[in-house]
């Protein structure tokens, strides 16, 4: 017994300066361990030197020897864990490194590679663009040159008069004598040809067999409207909605000819009397628009867009006009917005463009005033130029030398 406890305390000093000398909690762990395997062992080791009755001396040298021998081996043990996982944590972080920078050299390889696709088919994009352009210029300037139809210098555009078309006639036997439905009909072929006295000639032969034809009284007044004969297309739409008092077309003619002589309140009386007659009818709204812009109220005005474009989501000119009321009224995103619209629908319309330079304008913002300003020069060069030499809204990119590169 005595020699159990002293191999118990020789295991116990030894183990004691194990753990002074140990750096790692791991290996404290492992030691631990290892002693309770010794420990287990110790008691039958000490039975047998008892029993072999050995001397002291030499049974304490031998427990010294065994316990030596057990520690060195618990520590050889643990130090061996303890290379390999200080070996694994060293090397882990370079495998990780070594790892992220394969990745990466990949991935800069990838990138360099895209880049160079995208700026090749970023410049042979420009090039097919460029080569497009001028083909279409080409195109333009010829058509330009050809045509001979003069351009209305107005900021608001307004839809033409409703001409309402008779039926084909049926001749049958051509020795009979011609009704008033047929010289209807031939006045409304040479309206269409532009022989306008001539129109105006069938027209009245028309009304002398039949006075109470509403639709030639319109087409008549239609005819003298283009003609600019105002007083007498004023006199033939009022006979018209005598005839016929809930005639639309009529009342919307008659209130075109009054903003033409900048009668806006009447105008604006005749909109809503056919508007009032035919409540979807989105020419109506957005006349009676133009005649509040024309008298400045934009809010009323915008209102009438709004409510043409309701009726009618792909009007260009109620797109067109409800950008400039927002321009006046300073609301210039909701501006922009609409002539974006406008141009979805009619990309050529060069009205859009230069309604929209003169927006970014009044906004201060440069660049995208040349920028839709050439667009607009682009498609009618001529009347730009003129526009743009007097226009106000211009005057802050007046001074500008991309402005006199284009405007001369």
């Amino acid at each position: 017994m005595k020699i159990a406890n002293q191999v118990y305390i020789t295991k116990a000093m030894r183990l004691s300066s194990i753990f002074r000398t140990i750096i790692s909690p791991i290996a404290l762990w492992t030691i631990l361990v290892c002693a309770s395997s010794v420990s287990a062992s110790q008691p039958r080791t000490a039975a047998l030197l008892v029993q072999q009755e050995l001397p002291q001396q030499q049974i304490k040298e031998e427990i010294r020897d065994r316990v030596q021998e057990e520690v060195d081996i618990a520590f050889g043990r643990t130090a061996t864990l303890l290379n390999g996982l200080v070996i694994a944590l060293t090397l882990f972080p370079t495998a990780a490194g070594v790892a992220v920078w394969f990745l990466y050299n990949k991935l800069s390889q990838q990138t360099t590679s895209a880049r160079q696709e995208i700026e090749s088919l970023h410049y042979d994009t420009i090039s097919q663009l460029k080569l497009l352009i001028s083909e279409a210029e080409g195109i333009l300037g010829e058509i330009q040159h050809q045509s001979h139809q003069a351009d209305v210098e107005t900021d608001l555009l307004l839809p033409d008069a409703q001409i309402q078309e008779f039926a084909p006639v049926n001749y049958g036997n051509y020795q009979q004598l011609l009704t008033a439905g047929d010289y209807a009909k031939q006045g409304d072929s040479c309206f269409f040809e532009n022989r306008y006295e001539d129109a105006i000639a069938a027209y009245n032969l028309a009304l002398q067999i039949q006075p109470d034809l509403a639709d030639t009284w319109n087409n008549r007044g239609v005819v003298l409207t283009r003609m600019q004969r105002y007083p007498e297309a004023i006199a033939s739409y009022e006979q018209a909605t005598t005839i016929r008092p809930q005639y639309p077309d009529a009342w919307n003619n008659r209130g075109v000819v009054l903003l033409e002589l900048q009668k806006y309140q009447e105008a604006i009386g005749c909109y809503e009397q056919a508007i009032q007659a035919k409540p979807d009818y989105a020419d109506a709204w957005n006349n009676r628009g133009v005649a509040f812009s024309k008298m400045q109220e934009y809010e009323q005005a915008v209102i009438s867009y709004n409510q043409a474009l309701q009726i009618k989501n792909d009007y260009t000119d109620a797109w067109n006009n409800r950008g400039v009321a927002l321009s006046k009224l300073q609301k210039y995103e909701a501006a922009i917005d609409s002539y974006n619209n406008a141009a979805k629908i009619r990309p050529d319309f060069y009205r859009i463009w230069y309604n929209k330079a003169r927006c970014y304008a009044l906004q201060g913002q440069i660049e995208l005033a040349i920028e839709n300003l050439k667009r607009a020069l682009n498609l009618n060069p001529n009347l730009c130029k003129e526009l743009a030499k007097t226009e106000a809204d211009l005057e802050q990119i007046r001074e500008y030398d991309a402005f006199k590169q284009l405007i001369g």
